[in-house]
C-alpha cells in the first residue's frame, strides 16, 4: 500500500447540512483534501457515490462540486464556512499525525474505527454527526490503471491508432508510467535516458509478444509483471483534436523496447524504481478493466441521453386548479364591487 483514500459523506443532525469530500495521502505526509458543503434537500441530486474507484470518483465528485456552487445560491458560502472551521481545526491537529492514522486505518481495513476517527474529527463543527466513511488502499500502479481505464478514450484516438501503425511501433508492447498522484511530475519535467517505472498493458503483437514474455519471465520468474523500469529512448509530441500527448519510446532492457501515450497533465511517479509482480493474470486484469471502463461510460451515456419523466397531470391537480382560479375570480368581483358601487 502506498497511498490511502478516504471518502467520505457527513451530515450534521442539528442543520441538515451535508459535507462530503475526501483526503487522499502517504504515511507521514500532510493529506490533500476537497470538501463541499450543501443543504440536505439537495443530496439526491448532488450526492457523490462513495463506492467508486479512485479517478472516477475524482471526477464525479469534482463535476458534482462545480454544479452545486452553480446552482445552488448557499452552497458557496456554507463551504467556505466549512473550510475556515477546518482551518481552525488543523491549526489544532497536527495534519501529518492525522495522515498517519488515515493511513494505519485504511490500511487495517477498520471500517467503524475509521468512522469513528472521523466524527472525532468533525465534532466541533456539530455536535450530532451521521459518518459515511470508505477508506480504499492504494499502490501506485493501482492509480495509474484507474487513469488508463477513464481516459482511454483520450489516449485511443483515431491520430493515436495511426501513429501506432508506424513500422517502429507497430507490433512493441505497449506500457503506462506509473504515476504519483500527490509528488509525482509531468512528463515535460522528465529528460530521455531518465529511467522512469512502467505498467504494462499488452505484450506487444507478433514476435515481439513472445520475446516480450520471454524476458518477463527469464528477468522476473512470471510474465503476470504489473510495473517495471524502463529506459526513455524518446519523446515526440503528438498532435490530436483533444490537445498534445506525448509519443514514448522505453527500453527495457537491450532489444527489449515498449511504446506508451502520455498526457502531459498527468503526474508521472520519479525516483526510486521497483518491480511489481501481480498476484493473479495480469493480461486479464487488464481486459476485464477496459470492459468495465466502457460499460461504465455507456451506462453514463444512457442516462445522460434518456428523456426526463413527464409528468401526468392527474384529477386532483385539475381540482386544485378549478379551485384556485374561482378563488382569482372572486377576488376580482370583490375588488370591482369595491371600486365601482
Amino acid at each position: 500500500m502506498d497511498l490511502y483514500f478516504v471518502k467520505f459523506r457527513v451530515t450534521s443532525k442539528l442543520t441538515s447540512e451535508i459535507v462530503q469530500g475526501y483526503f487522499l495521502g502517504k504515511l507521514n505526509q500532510i493529506p490533500e483534501y476537497d470538501f463541499f458543503v450543501m443543504p440536505g434537500r439537495y443530496i439526491r441530486k448532488y450526492s457523490v457515490d462513495l463506492n467508486l474507484g479512485f479517478e472516477e470518483f475524482l471526477e464525479d465528485f469534482k463535476a458534482k462540486k462545480e454544479l452545486a456552487l452553480k446552482e445552488v445560491s448557499e452552497v458557496s458560502a456554507i463551504t467556505d464556512e466549512f473550510f475556515n472551521f477546518w482551518l481552525v481545526q488543523s491549526r489544532k491537529q497536527n495534519l501529518r499525525l492525522v495522515g498517519s492514522e488515515f493511513f494505519r486505518l485504511v490500511e487495517s481495513g477498520d471500517h467503524e474505527a475509521l468512522r469513528v476517527f472521523m466524527a472525532d474529527l468533525f465534532r466541533e463543527w456539530s455536535e450530532k454527526l451521521e459518518v459515511e466513511a470508505v477508506g480504499t488502499p492504494l499502490d501506485y500502479e493501482d492509480v495509474s490503471l484507474e487513469v488508463v481505464k477513464e481516459h482511454f478514450e483520450e489516449l485511443s484516438t483515431d491520430e493515436v491508432f495511426k501513429l501506432f501503425q508506424r513500422e517502429d511501433l507497430r507490433n512493441l508492447p505497449e506500457v503506462f508510467p506509473v504515476l504519483d498522484p500527490l509528488n509525482g511530475v509531468t512528463i515535460r519535467e522528465i529528460e530521455v535516458e531518465e529511467k522512469i517505472d512502467f505498467v504494462i498493458l499488452n505484450y506487444g503483437n507478433e514476435e515481439f509478444s513472445e520475446k516480450f514474455k520471454r524476458f518477463l519471465k527469464e528477468k522476473f520468474g512470471t510474465e503476470n509483471v504489473a510495473s517495471l523500469p524502463g529506459k526513455i529512448l524518446s519523446k515526440e509530441i503528438v498532435k490530436t483534436r483533444e490537445g498534445n500527448l506525448y509519443l514514448l519510446k522505453v527500453e527495457f532492457e537491450e532489444g527489449i523496447i515498449g511504446k506508451a501515450i502520455v498526457s502531459p497533465n498527468l503526474k508521472i511517479k520519479r525516483g526510486e524504481s521497483r518491480v511489481k509482480i501481480s498476484d493473479e493474470e495480469w493480461m486479464e486484469k487488464i481486459g476485464e478493466m477496459l470492459r468495465e471502463g466502457e460499460e461504465s461510460k455507456q451506462e453514463k451515456l444512457k442516462l445522460r441521453n434518456s428523456p426526463q419523466p413527464v409528468q401526468k397531470t392527474t384529477s386532483s391537480d385539475f381540482l386544485l386548479a378549478l379551485v384556485l382560479a374561482l378563488l382569482v375570480m372572486g377576488i376580482l368581483l370583490i375588488l370591482s364591487y369595491l371600486l365601482f358601487s
